[in-house]
């Protein structure tokens, strides 16, 4: 069958790839055959899954797993027990459609764990092969600020202090305010930032900047470690 198999793929309809919760996640499997082609099934695997690994100061490895999406539909054959379908040459589709869940968290890479969402898609024959394909597919949950918690909206403030040097020789203290204007955004805003330096140490500060962040916390069972 690998010569009769010229085309074996995963397409949707939003070729964008991006879906959002409570979206329909539609397409077709694509198959194109160059002969007569004995087929047992073809089945198709939806999954979303958050997996994370964490190994701890003595190399313990700690392994855990979430399912989000275990969607499974069989596109051809009625059950296993059923003879082969005979599939002429040429192409043929098969489409699928589902209803994403609402909660469904974005998708997520991170450097001991994961959410992915992905289609799986399987074709058997009667000799025992089966040939597999899978494609994958992000999914963003926008965050409403208006259903978080209300000190969100209001300003943010932060006071740093810092010793430099020593002060027999010329050291002192630098202070620094930070002010924005709320304490939640979201992706796609600008955040604007208001910096007060005060420097009462003989050290020269030449520049300031200011970076953004990511924290992550990845838990497994009794493990957890925090990320930047």
């Amino acid at each position: 069958m690998p010569r009769k198999l010229l085309k074996f793929l995963i397409l949707f309809d939003n070729t964008s790839l991006l879906y959002f919760p409570g979206q329909f996640l539609s397409g077709r499997v694509l198959l194109e055959l160059q002969d007569d082609t004995p087929v047992l099934g073809l089945h198709f695997h939806v999954v979303g899954e958050c997996v994370v690994r964490v190994r701890s100061t003595r190399h313990e490895r700690s392994y855990d797993k979430e399912n989000y999406i275990d969607f499974r539909m069989r596109l051809l054959g009625d059950s296993d027990n059923q003879g082969p379908t005979i599939l002429s040459p040429g192409i043929h589709s098969f489409p699928f459609k589902l209803g994403l869940p609402v909660d469904l968290p974005s998708t997520f890479l991170g450097r001991y764990g994961w959410v992915q969402y992905f289609c799986k898609a399987g074709l058997r024959e009667p000799s025992g092969l089966i040939h597999k394909n899978h494609q994958v597919f992000i999914v963003m949950n926008p965050i409403d600020l208006n259903l978080e918690q209300p000190y969100l909206a209001d300003p943010f403030k932060c006071n740093i202090e810092h010793n430099l040097g020593m002060a027999c020789v010329g050291g002192g203290i630098v202070k620094c305010k930070i002010i924005l204007d709320r304490g939640g955004y979201v992706p796609g805003e600008s955040i604007m930032i208001t910096a007060t330096v005060t420097n009462a140490s003989s050290v020269t500060i030449k520049s300031t900047k200011a970076a953004l962040t990511e924290v992550c916390l990845h838990s497994a069972k009794y493990w957890a470690i925090f990320t930047d």
